[in-house]
């Protein structure tokens, strides 16, 4: 008797991020749910590749919405030429969520980067983020779509 050893099945994107998945493949980005090539990453995007990779384990983790959220952000603000710009997003947000924004920024990310993870991580706590997303990618990338 022959026993194959099947791989486990790929876990599956959430639903409501595929509009922007799709979004995101419509403008000429790589979305990948692999491991991300930086160490200890959940997340992570490549300007210069116009590449997203998201890790599997963020599903089990009940993080993928955020790790997705954060990386489409840095992908939008890529656009148009390749270059990180911010977005012009602005929220209020809980006193408690500005300290862990702000507690994440001064211990994970240089000086330079400060504004453009700012503006990601105020915008993927946002319930609307996939429809400003969505919105961002089209008016910022100008790439043909299907």
């Amino acid at each position: 008797m022959l026993l194959l050893a099947l791989p486990p099945p790929q876990p599956a994107w959430p639903k409501d991020l595929l509009p922007l998945r799709t979004e995101l493949i419509r403008q000429g980005f790589h979305v990948l749910l692999k491991t991300p090539p930086a160490e200890a990453t959940y997340g992570q995007f490549d300007p210069r590749t116009r590449t997203i990779w998201i890790a599997p384990v963020t599903i089990p983790l009940e993080i993928v919405r955020t790790t997705f959220l954060h990386e489409a952000i840095h992908a939008a603000q890529s656009c148009p030429h390749g270059r990180m710009t911010l977005l012009g997003f602005k929220a209020k947000v809980l006193p408690v969520v500005e300290l862990e924004i702000n507690g994440i920024l001064s211990t994970r990310y240089g000086h330079a980067n400060r504004a453009l993870e700012r503006e990601a991580f105020l915008l993927q706590s946002q319930p609307n983020a996939v429809a400003v997303l969505i919105r961002a990618l089209r008016s910022r990338c100008n790439l043909k779509r299907t």
